[in-house]
């Protein structure tokens, strides 16, 4: 694999209402990683309380249950993610809720960007699409 080549990099945001965090979704990821699919960038969470006020919450603060090791999320810190970013995530979030934001580079993408830029092509661009945007989407072109 090329690592000269910096795949596409996104983030996701995850809100556990109650506040706390089990350990089936962080599996999946840490599978991800394993597989060489992801390389996770950034793992940051982010706490809203009853007044609306919001603070970064540590990995060690987090109330979670016995199937999450914390310690394989601690370091993970890019300094990608900017008041911004939190902003807008805090805005969609619940009072009392807590909400991991992970940032993550889509390493599978990086040999066939290689690949592609030794041909002469290159990227110029990526994004995602809005999950409910999506389903409308779908709901509005499928038969009645």
């Amino acid at each position: 694999m090329d690592r000269d080549v910096l795949a596409p990099v996104a983030y996701l945001a995850v809100e556990f209402p109650a506040g706390r965090v089990t350990g089936e979704g962080f599996a999946l990821v840490h599978d991800l990683v394993a597989r060489g699919v992801i390389a996770v960038l950034d793992l940051e969470f982010i706490a809203k309380e009853a007044d609306g006020s919001v603070h970064k919450v540590r990995l060690d603060d987090i109330d979670h249950g016995a199937d999450v090791d914390i310690t394989q999320w601690q370091g993970a810190y890019s300094g990608l993610l900017d008041q911004d970013d939190v902003d807008t995530v805090a805005a969609a979030m619940r009072p009392g809720g807590l909400t991991g934001i992970i940032v993550y580079e889509n390493v599978w993408a990086a040999p066939m960007l290689a690949a592609m830029d030794a041909n002469g092509a290159r990227l110029v661009g990526s994004g995602s699409i809005d999950v409910d945007d999506l389903i409308q989407s779908l709901n509005d072109t499928s038969p009645a």
